[in-house]
């Protein structure tokens, strides 16, 4: 084991390094540690935090920016295989489609167990033009290059697309927004008030009141008064006077 006598803060910025995070910080207990957006939250050590982000705050943005601008009042979501995330960004999703446009048909399909997880934008892209052939004009990508298949399914059905967690590496043609988690603003937070002598071990969910996760818009493709709809969304998100249903 590394020995970390002579570092007072530690970070690990990869869910890889969970179990040997937790190790090191329980053999070296005057030490800090800070994990970044585990995708299993690990047991509770006092010199360990641990970041996650809400990413249902960011999906439920998705949600509401993709009931505000249907036409055909069917949006869908193409989610990863249907782990804790993938929950999350689901219900997130529906829950804001559903709070602008309370009639709106939400459609969603998690991919199948049998497939690379987060992995598989063949199906990604097939569940997404099924999806537009059900009248969905809107598709949510989550789930990695899964979600990115169907951001490239949406545009090849001529229908609008938000992306979800990842940056997409360009713009298939139809993106609207992508929801976001500003990990850099949470690790900054936390060793900024460890540097101050404010250290907080255990879990903390940063959300959209420490504007730790957001939906960024492609500006040139949303109206001034959509782009206001969806702040004051995240206003209230923000504030606690709105829950994400996740």
């Amino acid at each position: 084991m590394q020995a970390y006598s002579g570092y007072d803060l530690v970070i690990a910025g990869s869910f890889l390094l969970t179990d040997p995070v937790v190790d090191a910080a329980r053999a070296n207990p005057a030490t800090h540690f800070v994990l970044v957006d585990p995708i299993v939250i690990p047991p509770d050590v006092p010199n360990l935090a641990v970041l996650t982000f809400r990413a249902d705050q960011a999906a439920f943005l998705a949600g509401a920016l993709a009931g505000i601008v249907t036409r055909t009042g069917v949006v869908a979501g193409v989610y990863g295989p249907q782990g804790a995330m993938d929950l999350s960004n689901r219900l997130g999703f529906e829950h804001g489609a559903r709070y602008v446009r309370p009639g709106v048909r939400v459609l969603g399909a998690y991919q199948p167990a049998d497939g690379p997880p987060y992995a598989d934008p063949v199906w990604g892209a097939d569940q997404a033009r099924a999806f537009s052939r059900q009248h969905a004009d809107v598709i949510f990508g989550a789930g990695g290059t899964t979600g990115q298949g169907a951001l490239l399914g949406a545009a090849q059905s001529g229908v609008a697309c938000i992306n979800a967690d990842v940056v997409a590496p360009s713009d298939p043609g139809c993106l609207l927004a992508t929801s976001v988690k500003f990990v850099d603003r949470g690790v900054q937070m936390t060793t900024t008030e460890a540097i101050a002598g404010r250290w907080r071990g255990g879990i903390r969910a940063l959300g959209l009141a420490e504007d730790a996760v957001g939906l960024s818009p492609v500006t040139r493709r949303l109206q001034p008064e959509q782009l206001q709809q969806v702040q004051t969304i995240a206003d209230r998100l923000a504030a606690g006077q709105l829950t994400t249903g996740a």
